[in-house]
């Protein structure tokens, strides 16, 4: 057996804002929405897709994406728009990454190994 992908389902209070900040302020494209207004939604970046459902109570959840260049990742995402709150660095724990906030308080962890994994 091999595990292929995790896709992390994220509550929103409202998807149709959180679907616009995934594909405006991140860039990624819609895969789908269900109902109308959507009370779900599914959105991708290259290999990176996530769920998006509705729920009127919000915990922040932290997700950490791996990318290959994070540094034009950060200059994009900048560029964009995205609410950059923990600005690029290299951290102690071998990883160069800044963190992005949604709308909803989800923590998007953007990182790239300071060094090849072994």
């Amino acid at each position: 057996m091999v595990m292929r992908v995790a896709i992390p389902v994220l509550p929103c209070r409202d998807v149709q804002a959180a679907r616009s900040y995934f594909t405006d302020a991140l860039g990624f494209d819609t895969i789908f929405t269900w109902e109308t207004p959507p009370s779900y939604a599914a959105v991708i970046r290259d290999t990176a897709e996530f769920h998006l459902y509705a729920e009127s109570s919000v915990g922040p959840a932290r997700v950490t994406v791996v990318v290959d260049d994070v540094d034009s990742c950060h200059d994009e995402l900048r560029a964009r728009g995205a609410d950059i709150v923990e600005p690029l660095a290299d951290r102690p724990y071998g990883m160069r990454d800044f963190n992005v906030r949604t709308p909803d308080g989800h923590l998007l962890i953007f990182s790239q190994p300071l060094t090849e994994y072994g």
